[in-house]
């Protein structure tokens, strides 16, 4: 990678800030799809075919004016004593432009900013391309939170279709729970089923970041992914936050605008001085066999209105970015804002659930599997506790996931990664 791309991965590795546990087997981590993104992504690579176009215009603009050659043939193929080439005149001459008004500066700036420029958006794009990168993984690891609950609850299905088995050929139970039980056990394998195809186009998805055929996509490297979506990142303060709205890579690309069209300015400016003509040479007349030297100088008239069209159009464009520079940054407080509550509530709920919600449904669940082992609850009032527990510990995963989305946007206008909370333990597991 070059040293673009390695400010841009430790930047986008910090975008997102899972707690990653260690690499096993073809396991992926964050770290991982950002390095094979950044390295393989076909999108980025066109920036280095912009980037050596600039270059080659860099090169013209540093050109200064070049010399001309020319020859000019007079007095030749006419009548009387001009018949012929006795009495021609031969000019040789060489000439070329002195430019004013700092024409070469002007153009070279205007390249310089250009260039500047596409590095700011090339630094956007990465960090929009490494953003979704992120999003997409966290993707993956809820679908897989996701897998592993839907299978503790087929297995609880199955568990509970044996045991009412059991109790109807004892006549403890009747058929009629024995068939809710066997369609709850289909209804949660079709879950399972149904999320192990989305988990698998999760992982193409990602995959796709940093491949560049089809074959290459389907043929995935990883059959899952390494992080725990519970170790959320801390609420920051939201005047720290606003604090790095400076660092924020849009507000950079507009900056460069302002630059790009004041260069601009620069240029239609330096035009209004009229760029002088010389030439030099010597003439030959055949009539005397002599030579004398010619010279001349030529300059264009008007130069200053001609150009005041095109400093009037680059006034207005230099004006026009910095206005859009000032709204966005309004545009951006505000809606750092908006993302700073909506993670504080999203933050206060997954802690609920995990701390209130989850251990209430876990000891009802107990007290009703005692109970219908002893006879005082029915199938239903079980399936009815387990479900509830189910869906509010997906639940859960789907406020994690959440979380941690609106952390990468908080990040992603900031330009700064939160502070990393320390690990905790993983999702609570279906059975009590």
């Amino acid at each position: 990678m070059n040293n673009f791309h390695k400010m841009m991965a430790l930047s986008a590795i910090a975008l997102c800030s899972f707690a990653v546990r260690a690499q096993a087997g073809n396991s992926l981590t964050l770290q991982d799809a950002i390095k094979s993104t950044l390295q393989h992504n076909p999108q980025l690579a066109g920036y280095e075919f912009r980037t050596q176009a600039l270059a080659g215009e860099q090169q013209t603009a540093a050109l200064k004016p070049q010399l001309k050659l020319s020859t000019h043939l007079e007095n030749v193929a006419g009548s009387g004593d001009f018949k012929g080439l006795d009495a021609s005149e031969i000019t040789l001459s060489l000439s070329s432009v002195i430019e004013l008004g700092s024409q070469r500066d002007a153009r070279l700036g205007l390249v310089t900013a250009r260039q500047q420029q596409l590095a700011s958006s090339q630094r956007v794009f990465t960090l929009d391309l490494l953003t979704q990168v992120t999003q997409q993984f966290i993707a993956i690891a809820a679908a897989q939170e996701q897998l592993k609950l839907l299978q503790q609850n087929q297995q609880l299905a199955q568990e509970n279709v044996t045991s009412l088995a059991k109790q109807v050929q004892v006549g403890r139970t009747p058929e009629a729970e024995l068939l809710r039980a066997k369609a709850s056990l289909a209804r949660a394998t079709i879950d399972v089923q149904k999320t192990q195809q989305q988990l698998k186009s999760e992982r193409v998805k990602l995959s796709a970041f940093w491949t560049s055929s089809p074959a290459s996509i389907s043929a995935l490297t990883f059959s899952q992914v390494e992080a725990d979506l519970f170790s959320l990142p801390p609420l920051v303060p939201l005047p720290t936050l606003i604090s790095k709205l400076d660092t924020n890579p849009d507000l950079a690309v507009l900056g460069d605008e302002v630059y790009l069209r004041a260069a601009e300015l620069k240029q239609a400016q330096a035009e209004r001085k009229a760029n002088i003509e010389w030439n030099a040479g010597v003439r030959r007349l055949q009539v005397s066999d002599d030579s004398a030297l010619v010279l001349g100088v030529t300059m264009p008239l008007g130069s200053a209105n001609r150009a005041a069209g095109a400093i009037t159009t680059a006034s207005a464009n230099q004006a026009g970015a910095e206005q859009e520079q000032s709204a966005t940054r309004i545009k951006l407080h505000s809606q750092l804002i908006s993302l700073h509550g909506t993670y504080e509530q999203a933050l206060a709920e997954v802690n609920s659930l995990r701390s209130d919600v989850l251990p209430l449904l876990k000891q009802a669940l107990r007290a009703t599997a005692d109970g219908f082992q002893q006879g005082r609850y029915s199938y239903l009032e079980l399936n009815l506790a387990q479900r509830e527990l189910l869906n509010e510990q997906l639940a859960l995963i789907d406020s994690a996931a959440r979380a941690y989305e609106l952390s990468a946007d908080i990040e992603r206008i900031t330009g700064a990664a939160l502070i990393s909370a320390p690990q905790q333990p993983s999702a609570a597991t279906l059975l009590p």
